[in-house]
C-alpha cells in the first residue's frame, strides 16, 4: 500500500508538471465538470465522471484495480490515470473565473473499492505552472489519502462519493495534519508513501486545536516544535485568518495544552520582508 501512494503521487505530480496550458480563459466555471468529461471522452477514450459543487470540481476515475500482484500500478491504468489528471488541470487553468479546489478520485470498483484521492488548492496548479513553487513544493501541498469504501465496489459513476465543497478551514487543517505526519515519519527508518496520522487538528469557535498522537520514535518536545511549524507555515502560506488562538496539545499522557496567539505564528519581520 505504500508503494501504491508513492507510485501515484509521483504521477500525480509529474503529469500536471508535463502540461503546457495557456492560461488564458478557454472554459467558464459552471461548464467544467462537462468540459473535463468531453475531453477525457473525446481525447482518450475515457470514460470518466465530474461535478461541481461550489467551488470544488469533483473528477472521478473506476478502474478495476488499483495495483497488480506486485502492487506495481498497471500500465493500462497509469496512463489513464495520466491522461484525467492532463484533462482536469488543462480545464482548471483555462477558465474564468476558476474554481477554488480540484479533487481528484480513482477508486477500484471491481475488487476492493481501494480509493485514492488527492486534494489540491487550485492556485497551486496555477503557481506550479508559472515556476513559481517546485514541483517537491506542489507535492507537499496535495493532500492526498488511501482509503477503502465498499460502496466503492461496481460504483463506475462515482455515486458512492461525497460530493461536498472543500472549506478552505479544512483543507488547511488537513494540510498541517499532513505535514506533522510527514515530518514525524522522516525520524523513522525506510519511511515511504502516506505515513500513519501523527495528529488530529480541527477548528472550533475560532480556535486551532491540534492533538498530537503517540510518536513512533523521537521527543514529545521534538514533535510539538514540528507541529507548531507545520501550522505556522500553512495559515501564513495560505493567508488562513479563521481562527484566533492556537492550542497545541501533547500526546497521551502528556497531553497538556499549549495556548499561542495567531499573531505568534506570524514570521519574524525580515522573513516577511524577503517573501
Amino acid at each position: 500500500m505504500k508503494r501504491l501512494s508513492a507510485a501515484l503521487l509521483s504521477l500525480w505530480c509529474a503529469s500536471v508538471l508535463c502540461g503546457c496550458f495557456s492560461l488564458q480563459p478557454t472554459y467558464t466555471k459552471e461548464k467544467a465538470a462537462e468540459a473535463v468529461i468531453a475531453l477525457c471522452r473525446d481525447e482518450y477514450g475515457l470514460k470518466i465522471n465530474a461535478w461541481l459543487s461550489g467551488d470544488t470540481l469533483y473528477v472521478y476515475l473506476p478502474v478495476a484495480s488499483l495495483t497488480t500482484t506486485d502492487k506495481e500500478l498497471a500500465g493500462a491504468i497509469q496512463k489513464n490515470i495520466n491522461r484525467l489528471v492532463v484533462s482536469a488541470t488543462r480545464v482548471c487553468l483555462s477558465m474564468n473565473p476558476r474554481m477554488e479546489f480540484l479533487v481528484i478520485v480513482v477508486t477500484d470498483t471491481g475488487q476492493h473499492g481501494i480509493e485514492y484521492r488527492i486534494v489540491n488548492y487550485v492556485t497551486d496548479l496555477v503557481k506550479l505552472q508559472c515556476n513559481a513553487i517546485s514541483r517537491n513544493d506542489f507535492a507537499a501541498r496535495s493532500i492526498s489519502s488511501i482509503t477503502q469504501n465498499p460502496l466503492g465496489v461496481g460504483d463506475e459513476e462515482g455515486k458512492y462519493i461525497l460530493k461536498e465543497p472543500v472549506r478552505k478551514e479544512d483543507f488547511v487543517c488537513s494540510l498541517i495534519t499532513q505535514k506533522i505526519s510527514y515530518s514525524a515519519a522522516q525520524q523513522q527508518p525506510n519511511a515511504a508513501g502516506i505515513p500513519p496520522k501523527a495528529a488530529e487538528v480541527s477548528l472550533k469557535d475560532r480556535c486551532l486545536e491540534i492533538y498530537l498522537l503517540q510518536p513512533a520514535s523521537g521527543t514529545v518536545a521534538g514533535l510539538k516544535e514540528t507541529a507548531l511549524a507545520a501550522a505556522a507555515w500553512v495559515v501564513n502560506e495560505y493567508a488562513f485568518h479563521g481562527f484566533d488562538t492556537l492550542k497545541l496539545y501533547g500526546p497521551p499522557p502528556d497531553n497538556a495544552g499549549s495556548e499561542f496567539s495567531r499573531k505568534a505564528l506570524l514570521p519574524p519581520p525580515q522573513e516577511a520582508n524577503r517573501k
